[in-house]
């Protein structure tokens, strides 16, 4: 059997509402920039998803820097 898509599952509860991104951070605009070369320039799930994943990764290295500089 094979794993349902993205698309077809409901969002889990424990996630909450979605937010919007802040679209004037730089986190942003890059991962939007790399995700429009691998995607194309429609929206999308996935393209999101990477987006967010992306930004989330570079909150978490500069929180490192931050805590241990």
């Amino acid at each position: 059997m094979r794993k349902k898509p993205i698309y077809a599952k409901p969002r889990p509860k424990s996630l909450g509402k979605p937010k919007p991104f802040n679209k004037k951070t730089k986190s942003y605009k890059k991962a939007k920039r790399k995700a429009d070369k691998l995607f194309g320039k429609k929206v999308s799930l996935y393209k999101n998803i990477y987006i967010s994943k992306m930004v989330r990764k570079k909150k978490w290295v500069l929180y490192l820097i931050i805590i241990f500089h």
